[in-house]
């Protein structure tokens, strides 16, 4: 579809798939037999600055060959939805930009001071179909081809479904019917974005959070909608990212997208169908255990590997030629986890019900749903913190459960902060004292936890194998129990810091100081 004035967006719905191993004869025997569409050849070539400033910003500029026609294209993906994007699209003379054209979009400035050059080039053959179902049009895209840029290449393989006129749900019902058929992955990732990575971006670093900034006007119903998005997008980006790299930072930062996930169900339960919720959670908690084994002795294998001046006897080399073996069957469980059709499924199914679920239509959330954001984030918070400061009572006496009880909640409270940082723009320099204090307490209850972890481990190891090994394995228990205690006193100056933060948003429920201070009182910590 071409706007007619291009200083005006268009907002497509698509969902994008990449094909798994077999999809394409699978879709070719049903969905898109030889014969059935046209096939179109496609060559775009993608502009960018030298530093990729139109990326950084969320951007992508590309003229596409369409056979005889050249069409010129400014994407962008703002707070839109997961499978919603802004598109400017003008049909152009020739293959060189038409600079007049981005006059009134919001890279005009930009493109009239920076030089524009290409950075890739993108060539596919696109299968089209156009097909109604439950009442919609839809037009399914089959694209087969590579991706070219400085003398490397990535194969293109990926199934795309865009709602011409219809209902959003028939789009989803369809995308459902096709998963049965074949195994596609839900993808959202550009394959401007996989250019970008091609040309030296961000090669296979690690996908970390986008902050989508939540304004005191913003509608609560919008505000989780944008905050769960951006945690899938960050889950799908590491997932396709894991098979490549094996990486300890890239299952890190999939199993932050999991727990930011998982926060946001927290932080905005109070607006949730219960069945979509208990599936949230259900399906969330299943891939966070798939990869719980694999992170666990990552964090073991780092801190005892720390230790250069443990002497490398026999036992100590044949307990992490273990560590490794038990590393690999763990990163194949994980793999095997995101290569999954309950895995594809999740995915699929957890969009559609971030974009169009129950959660949505119910009458007895409307009023807190379509409200302001700040009011019902500030009761939040409050929420959290008393939270936080109801476990932190007597922090000296609190088995490991109860401290494990306490970081996770610190965890919520410290998403929520983060959530909801741009909703009051007021005390900045509170703000920035109190988030900090908040992920120090965080980061060293968490250290506690890992020197936990890593001491399990190792006594798992311990039960196992020859002698010598299960002797190194029960040094580098004592050791992390010696550490533990370091790491306790670290935690303990680190609540008291935080306790003196005052909270940044404003509370009707705080009475003669905050509610941080209220732990204080106890003088046993």
């Amino acid at each position: 579809m071409l706007a007619r004035n291009p200083a005006s967006a268009v907002q497509e719905l698509e969902l994008k798939f990449q094909l798994g191993a077999g999809a394409v004869d699978a879709l070719r025997r049903s969905a898109l037999p030889p014969g059935a569409g046209e096939v179109v050849s496609l060559r775009a070539t993608y502009f960018d600055t030298p530093d990729h400033r139109l990326r950084d910003g969320g951007f992508s500029l590309r003229v596409r060959r369409e056979g005889a026609r050249h069409v010129q294209t400014l994407k962008h993906r703002g707070a839109g939805g997961l499978f919603e994007r802004d598109e400017w699209e003008s049909e152009i003379k020739g293959p060189e930009l038409d600079l007049a054209l981005l006059t009134g979009t919001p890279i005009a400035d930009l493109a009239a001071d920076a030089a524009l050059t290409p950075a890739f080039t993108i060539e596919v053959e696109r299968f089209l179909q156009v097909r109604e179902h439950g009442g919609a049009r839809i037009e399914i895209s089959l694209d087969l081809g590579r991706i070219l840029a400085g003398g490397r290449e990535e194969p293109v393989a990926e199934l795309e479904l865009e709602r011409l006129d219809g209902d959003d749900a028939a789009l989803f019902d369809l995308a459902r019917a096709l998963q049965a058929q074949a195994p596609l992955t839900p993808l959202f990732e550009s394959k401007a974005e996989r250019g970008y990575r091609l040309a030296g971006h961000d090669g296979v670093a690690a996908l970390k959070a986008r902050a989508a900034p939540l304004l005191a006007d913003t509608p609560v119903g919008d505000a989780f909608q944008r905050v769960t998005r951006d945690a899938l997008v960050q889950i799908a980006g590491n997932a396709r990212l894991l098979p490549r790299s094996r990486n300890a930072d890239v299952l890190h930062q999939l199993r932050v997208g999991l727990r930011r996930l998982r926060a946001g169900l927290v932080v905005f339960r109070g607006i949730l169908d219960a069945d979509g919720l208990a599936f949230a959670r259900r399906e969330s908690r299943w891939l966070a255990g798939e990869l719980a084994e694999a992170r666990d002795l990552d964090v073991f294998i780092q801190l005892a590997g720390a230790q250069d001046e443990i002497e490398e006897a026999p036992g100590r080399v044949a307990l992490f030629a273990t560590l490794r073996r038990a590393q690999a069957e763990a990163y194949d469980r994980a793999l095997a986890a995101v290569s999954s059709e309950r895995y594809r499924r999740l995915l699929l199914d957890l969009g559609a019900w971030i974009e169009i679920g129950a959660w949505r239509a119910a009458a007895r959330t409307a009023a807190l749903r379509d409200g302001p954001c700040d009011r019902f984030a500030g009761s939040v918070l409050d929420r959290l913190a008393a939270g936080v400061a109801r476990r932190a009572r007597r922090f000296n006496k609190l088995d490991i459960e109860a401290r494990h009880d306490l970081r996770k909640q610190v965890k919520k409270l410290r998403y929520a902060s983060a959530f909801f940082a741009a909703t009051w723009p007021e005390h900045p320099r509170r703000k920035a004292r109190y988030r900090l204090a908040l992920k120090d307490l965080q980061d060293r209850l968490g250290a506690i936890n890992d020197l936990s972890v890593a001491a399990g481990v190792a006594n798992q190891m311990a039960s196992r194998g020859t002698h010598d090994l299960a002797f190194a394995a029960g040094l580098e228990a004592g050791r992390l129990d010696r550490a533990s205690q370091d790491a306790l006193e670290t935690a303990r100056k680190a609540l008291k810091a935080f306790r003196r933060q005052r909270p940044f948003w404003p509370s009707h429920k705080r009475r003669n100081g905050d509610l941080n201070h209220s732990a204080s009182k106890s003088r046993s910590s």
